[in-house]
């Protein structure tokens, strides 16, 4: 049986898409809907069994925790939060709504498996209004990795939901292409000075001039067995193809020239300034735009398109490591690990 998908086309379809959604959430169904950064595949955080069907339908590590997604500061696993610190504050009052995700102690009402076991508890209101009238009419948090095979690029469109779980999910909310394109930006603030434990959509340079302060970053080659944030693995949002990351346009030229010696079917994604310097080469072209927020909101349609295209290998030239290019980068480097 498919997935049911219900496009949000004027106020009167979407209210009548977000009851429904929103019932099925409160019966322990699953939905994927739309955010600021990607699609996420929801379901009643506070219900253990609910939970376990996202795990079931991604294929999903029960290691990797769960980000749970709120509307209100002031209910449900947020209820007291911003007592905890001044940093909390500070941060849900520049950030939220947006794709900042807060790693906060766990509360009771949020089920094991939610933490993957563990005493901290990811948490983001997201900046879409769909997202957050779904969280408000269904009542409860909505705990939502993206909805995608686990490991898989994210999606950013509903066709790339059901590319991957129609069938294994009860129904998507079409809100068209998500306008920022990677994860949210993940921070634990129970420790001092706060850690990014995921770059994401808002940046480091971001969060340092709020809080002042220098942030650490950890490493996702640190963990073994136990995720404190979803998002860690070293392989993770990869294409079926084989992804090279080179130096610049030579080497892009260079590669190009050496795989299809070998046969390969080769795919290209490009900036704008590119483009021309790569006409010529053979194979499937997928310009990502010219600044880093558009590479960011392309880069997953961008490697999907070259999957389908049947490409043996993706090449892209490096991606500066600064702003949102940091998030960029991490995705390419985890992307590109075999």
């Amino acid at each position: 049986m498919h997935t049911q998908v219900l496009k949000l086309d004027d106020a009167a379809a979407a209210d009548r898409a977000i009851a429904l959604a929103a019932e099925h959430i409160r019966h322990g169904r699953l939905v994927a809907f739309p955010t600021e950064t990607v699609y996420g595949l929801g379901a009643n955080a506070l219900d253990a069994d609910a939970a376990a069907k996202i795990f079931e339908a991604k294929q999903r590590a029960l290691n990797d925790p769960l980000i749970v997604h709120v509307a209100d500061l002031e209910v449900g696993p947020l209820a007291e939060v911003r007592l905890l610190s001044a940093i909390v504050k500070q941060l849900t009052e520049a950030f939220w709504p947006g794709p900042l995700t807060l790693v906060l102690p766990k509360r009771e009402s949020i089920p094991p498996i939610v933490t993957a076991g563990g005493d901290k508890v990811a948490i983001r209101m997201p900046n879409h209004p769909v997202a957050l009238a779904l969280i408000k009419r269904a009542g409860v948090p909505i705990a939502a990795p993206s909805a995608n095979r686990f490991g898989h690029v994210s999606p950013t469109t509903a066709q790339h939901v059901l590319d991957d779980l129609d069938g294994r999910i009860d129904l998507v909310l079409d809100g068209g292409p998500t306008t920022i394109g990677v994860e949210s930006t993940v921070l634990d603030v129970t420790v001092n000075p706060p850690m990014i434990l995921r770059p994401g959509g808002i940046t480091r340079e971001q969060i340092e001039q709020v809080l002042g302060v220098t942030l650490a970053v950890r490493r996702p080659s640190s963990f073994v067995s136990h995720l404190p944030s979803p998002g860690l693995l070293e392989k993770h949002y990869a294409p079926a193809a084989q992804l090279l990351i080179v130096k610049d346009v030579d080497a892009l030229g260079a590669n190009h020239a050496a795989l299809t010696a070998m046969r390969k079917k080769v795919g290209l994604l490009l900036l704008d300034n590119q483009r021309e310097a790569c006409q010529t080469l053979a194979g499937p072209h997928f310009v990502l735009g010219n600044t880093l927020e558009d590479v960011a909101r392309h880069i997953y349609a961008g490697l999907r398109s070259l999957d389908s295209a049947h490409v043996d290998t993706i090449l892209i030239t490096q991606i500066p490591d600064t702003g949102i290019g940091e998030a960029i980068a991490d995705r390419l480097k985890r992307a590109s690990s075999r």
